[in-house]
C-alpha cells in the first residue's frame, strides 16, 4: 500500500510542477499591417482550401453515382 501511495505521489508531483515558460509567443498588433493585396490572397487561399473539395465532389456527383 505504501508503494502505491509513493508512486501516486511522485506522479502527481511531476504533473503539478510547471514546465518551462513558452517562448516566441508575441501578443499585440502586428509591427507592419497587411496590405489589401495580401489580404485578398489570404482570403482566396482560405476560400479555395475550404470550399474547393466540396465543389469538386458536387461537380462530379453524377460520376460517383454511376459507380457500382
Amino acid at each position: 500500500m505504501q508503494l502505491v501511495a509513493r508512486l501516486a505521489g511522485s506522479l502527481l508531483r511531476s504533473a503539478a510542477r510547471p514546465g518551462p515558460p513558452r517562448r516566441g509567443v508575441i501578443s499585440g498588433p502586428p509591427e507592419q499591417p497587411l496590405g489589401p493585396g495580401e489580404s485578398v490572397v489570404g482570403f482566396l487561399a482560405m476560400f479555395a482550401a475550404c470550399l474547393g473539395p466540396a465543389a469538386w465532389v458536387l461537380a462530379h456527383l453524377e460520376e460517383y453515382k454511376k459507380r457500382e
